[in-house]
């Protein structure tokens, strides 16, 4: 049945008058089809009366008002043409209202509120098969009667919703909230006749509850919201996608012309912005759209009037080469048609294939962070791009391949590796603030930069300079985070001292001083010594003994270096382990280096060459976790 010139609206979905559900018996009317079907047919009655099929179907007054109507009978052979039955309606109509008639007289509808409902739906379900469900959704019909418009009876259905838990309870409710989402006049009523652009964004929170739903929002689709963050309501998210397919079909616009865009280019540029939007929150994890490939035919159809062949140049007209690959991705990642797409691939490929592709790419920001973090930026879409495989590495090699020419001509790490002198911690930290920002390109621009970073960040004047100067612990804990924060983004790791545990060993109490004076001035966090290999063995085989890194000298009695080298290794092969000795000859290092030592340092030594073995220890572990 739909509307009363005696033939269905074109609905977006395509499920037209040829599709309508074949019922041959009077229960067949109640399924979820038969339903939708009976809500097409008979929309012009159900909206200017702002009821629902279920309700149509559940209370024998409506069924009289619209068997009363002067086009009903029309309606009646649209539907048996439609399903090749001519006079087979007429029958089963007239049995669906004795039966209404009857059971509404038999099982009178009891009252519903918000603390009874699920108790009372219990009791009604408890009546087996199709009875109780017809029952139930009476008893709903029932208590929204009173309703004037759909947004009042969609607030009614929504209280009793509030309390109510039951999976059996809310599919109800959710079939009823539905049926009136999937009427246009049911939806502008309970959105308060919102704006399109207004109305395709509650809808849309709703079904990807990506964001919170404004506070100025319409009270139904604030109640909706809790209720579908709440509840799982697969078929009220159909419904709602259904209203969505149906505003998409409109011939409204997200945006319109301003004043000065005198061939409204602006305004299809922010139109496919728009789209594009729409187009990602609607996508679950998988990629897929929620909705199906309808939601997906629906977005193709709105986007094919903006992207075709003809206005793909014309999409990008008035942008810097810039913005106009972001719109070009853009494009890319929505639902074109084949036709389209190869259009938008083909003007993209133009880009990167031209000669002066690096030039006028770089020329697009004046300042040297900028043109970094723009590369990468490009670099992130191509790599995120909907191209093939192997177009899209070469042509992320080909961005990368610029902004390393680029590393190397204008000397952005000079400061960090063509200097004898460690460079001033500023010097490193605008680096470090780049790799945080996302500004290096996967690929040789990001190793070489890592590489510089890895060993700045880990020397003695950048740590006292940046960290242990810091103004109160919770100051440095917080460089410490953005630290490691932004080095990540390079692939570097950075230690963080005071968080390490470190055992001196030497039998000499001078050098053992002097070990951890060198540790607690670098900001060690603690510092444990023994006097010889075996006091040392003993604390490490104690409960709860977790060393990063063991100093310890060579030649001592009881159990000397490298034999405590050996016992560690037999349990820890990844400790580091600093041995310090004398006899740095090439037979002493085969022995120690037979047994991974992580490094030498001969004795006599300064304390600025202890905090570069011990930084450098220290790295090689980092960067082998």
């Amino acid at each position: 049945m739909a509307s009363e010139s005696a033939a269905p609206p074109d609905d977006i979905d395509g499920e037209s008058a040829s599709q309508a559900t074949e019922c041959r018996e009077p229960g067949d009317f109640y399924t979820p089809a038969a339903r939708d079907s009976v809500g097409r047919f008979c929309r012009r009655f159900l909206d200017e009366s702002a009821l629902t099929a279920t309700e149509l179907l559940h209370n024998n007054r409506h069924q009289n008002a619209l068997s009363n109507t002067p086009t009903f009978v029309a309606i009646l052979t649209q539907v048996e043409r439609t399903m090749e039955r001519k006079g087979a309606l007429t029958p089963l109509v007239n049995e669906i209202a004795r039966l209404t008639r009857e059971r509404a007289k038999e099982n009178p509808p009891p009252d519903l509120t918000p603390e009874t409902y699920e108790a009372e739906a219990a009791d009604l379900l408890g009546v087996r098969g199709f009875l109780g469900r017809f029952l139930l959704d009476a008893a709903l019909s029932h208590h929204i009667v009173t309703g004037r418009n759909f947004a009042d009876k969609a607030k009614a259905l929504l209280a009793l919703a509030e309390k109510t838990d039951s999976p059996d309870a809310l599919a109800p409710i959710a079939r009823l909230l539905g049926e009136i989402l999937r009427s246009d006049a049911g939806t502008a009523s309970c959105a308060q006749d919102a704006p399109f652009t207004d109305l395709i964004d509650l809808i849309v929170t709703l079904v990807a509850a990506d964001r919170p739903l404004s506070d100025t929002a319409p009270p139904v689709f604030r109640k909706l919201h809790e209720l579908m963050r709440r509840v799982p309501l697969p078929e009220l998210t159909d419904s709602l996608m259904v209203a969505f397919r149906r505003e998409m079909g409109k011939p409204a616009c997200f945006t319109i012309a301003s004043a000065g865009d005198m061939f409204g280019i602006e305004a299809v540029q922010r139109e496919i912005m728009a789209l594009s939007d729409l187009s990602a929150r609607l996508r679950d994890a998988e990629g897929a759209y929620h909705g199906g490939p309808k939601t997906e035919t629906a977005l193709q159809r709105r986007t094919a009037i903006l992207v075709n062949e003809d206005t793909v140049p014309e999409i990008t007209k008035g942008r810097n080469f810039a913005q106009k690959l972001r719109i070009l991705f853009v494009l890319q990642k929505m639902p074109l048609s084949p036709t389209a797409a190869r259009a938008v691939n083909a003007y993209l490929k133009s880009f990167f294939d031209s000669r002066d592709f690096a030039g006028r790419l770089l020329d697009c920001w004046k300042e040297r962070g900028d043109k970094l973090k723009g590369l990468a930026e490009v670099q992130k879409l191509v790599l995120a791009s909907n191209f093939p495989s192997e177009d899209r590495d070469w042509i992320a090699g080909q961005v990368d391949d610029i902004q390393n020419a680029f590393l190397r001509t204008q000397r952005v790490l000079a400061p960090l590796i063509q200097t004898k002198e460690d460079p001033p911690p500023e010097a490193v930290l605008e680096i470090v603030r780049l790799a945080g920002d996302g500004a290096f390109c996967t690929g040789k621009s990001r190793i070489a930069v890592a590489r510089a970073l890895y060993r700045q960040t880990h020397r003695p004047r950048f740590v006292r300079g940046f960290l242990l100067n810091a103004a109160s612990p919770k100051e440095r804990q917080a460089r410490v985070a953005w630290l490691r924060q932004s080095l990540a983004m390079v692939g570097v790791p950075f230690i963080d001292l005071s968080t390490q545990r470190v055992l001196a060993v030497d039998d000499e109490e001078g050098p053992r001083k002097l070990v951890a004076s060198v540790l607690r001035d670098l900001g060690i966090g603690r510092i444990d010594t023994a006097a010889d290999g075996q006091e040392a063995l003993e604390r490490l085989t104690a409960a709860g003994a977790e060393y990063d890194l063991i100093i310890c000298d060579w030649m001592m009695p009881r159990l000397n270096g490298l034999d405590l080298l050996k016992r560690v290794r037999e349990v820890r092969t990844d400790l580091p382990f600093l041995m310090v000795t004398a006899l740095a000859t090439l037979e002493a290092v085969k022995r120690a280096l037979a047994h991974q030592v992580s490094g030498y340092i001969a004795k006599p030594f300064t304390p600025d060459q202890l905090e570069e073995k011990v930084f450098l220890v220290l790295a090689q572990k980092g960067m082998g976790e």
